[in-house]
């Protein structure tokens, strides 16, 4: 009985200590979502909406140790990892909505040069929880499961952003799910004042920044060690805006991308899409939040402005400036100004796929509708955005003459 006690005892001593060794979550927003779900009067947010979140943080919490000891044993047993060498990443960086993840999941589709994360790996960011899952056929199982669920609300989320777990996704997901410090968390937790825990990377203290941004480094490193190839990292994140200027420094190499798109189609399909989501993961219909279009707006503008500030930093080497239109109607060009960019070629293989994607692209039909609302504090943003659709149109013909 004593050993089993002493067992026990040094098992959850391990657990805990994993839990204290590892990066995740960040504490003080952790502690914020608890309090606001016990003490925020925001009365769009009912009894069982907020049932659900205290489920959610209780199933978080418990999954944490577990998570945390993998994280921690694949330093003892996947050590090797640390060697990989992130060479020219491809960060896309734009407003959502935007054909981001449309132009990360067709790089991603390269797995001869490229590779992306998978949502799952971004979720479980361990060799170690990696490799036990597909050999226990978990994997599998859950590749197939719909990011959204299965209500009626999840079908129009998912004809807007097509998403299982098994799918490449952004790099807010490492921060959303793990660190749970993340923009979109409050569409999980929709209390407007909870905002200024949640987007407010540039006030972190600069340890708590490096350790965030090391983290997602290690991930990244972590998945390369699991593809076992010389592959060139491809990302995508549209709430990364504050971590920007010290992701150029860590990745001196990256090539950064954006995509424009005037402010009445994204953002209108954005409050869309937005709205939907909050009420999959929360049960909350956020349109009875007064403060939550207007916080939306607000967000983006400041994102807007961000945007064009970073880009306009960065020299010619370091950027490519896409717009929305001319992307969907030339994907394949536009995808080959990446590999110029990157001094590749693409394969004849993935030439015919980028051919029959455009094909696709343009007999396709949405499937959904948004609003026609305009949005006069982007009016900055829209001058910016005619200004890239010209220089991308000059890049398009300059493909040409090269041909």
């Amino acid at each position: 009985m004593l050993l089993f006690i002493s067992l026990a005892f040094m098992i959850v001593a391990i657990l805990i200590g994993a839990v204290f060794l590892t990066p995740f979550p960040h504490w003080p927003t952790y502690f914020s979502i608890w309090k606001h779900i016990l003490f925020d009067p925001e009365p769009s947010v009912g009894f069982k909406a907020r049932q659900k979140q205290v489920f959610y943080l209780l199933n978080y919490t418990l999954k944490l140790p577990f998570i945390a000891l993998c994280w921690c044993l694949d330093e003892l047993f996947f050590s090797e990892y640390r060697k990989q060498i992130l060479r020219t990443p491809v960060f896309i960086v734009a407003q959502p909505r935007s054909a981001t993840t449309f132009l990360h999941r067709t790089l991603a589709s390269d797995e001869k040069t490229f590779f992306g994360i998978r949502l799952l790996e971004w979720r479980y960011p361990s060799i170690l929880l990696q490799k036990l899952l597909q050999a226990t056929g978990i994997l599998e199982r859950m590749s197939q499961v719909n990011y959204w669920g299965n209500s009626n609300q999840a079908e129009l989320a998912e004809k807007m952003h097509y998403s299982y777990l098994n799918d490449y996704e952004d790099d807010g997901f490492l921060f959303e799910e793990c660190f749970l410090h993340q923009f979109y968390v409050i569409n999980r937790f929709p209390y407007p004042k909870l905002l200024e825990s949640l987007n407010n990377f540039s006030k972190l203290s600069r340890r708590t920044q490096e350790k965030m941004l090391q983290t997602q480094y290690k991930v990244i490193q972590k998945v390369l060690y699991l593809r076992g190839g010389n592959l060139i990292y491809v990302s995508k994140d549209n709430e990364c805006l504050q971590r920007l200027n010290m992701m150029k420094s860590l990745y001196t190499d990256a090539l950064f991308v954006t995509i424009t798109r005037e402010s009445e189609k994204f953002m209108n399909s954005y409050i869309t899409l937005i709205c939907q989501s909050a009420y999959c993961k929360s049960g909350v219909d956020v349109i009875n939040i007064p403060d939550w279009v207007p916080m939306q707006r607000t967000v983006r503008a400041e994102a807007a402005s961000q945007t064009i500030e970073f880009f306009e930093s960065l020299p010619p080497e370091q950027k490519l400036c896409f717009s929305f239109n001319r992307l969907t109607q030339n994907i394949k060009d536009s995808v080959e100004l990446v590999y110029r960019q990157l001094n590749l070629s693409v394969t004849p293989e993935q030439a015919e796929y980028l051919e029959n994607l455009d094909t696709r692209q343009n007999l396709r039909d949405a499937g959904y509708k948004t609003g026609s609302e305009e949005f006069q504090e982007f009016e900055f943003f829209d001058r910016f955005a005619a200004e890239v659709d010209k220089n991308h149109e000059a890049l398009l013909k300059s493909i040409h003459l090269i041909k």
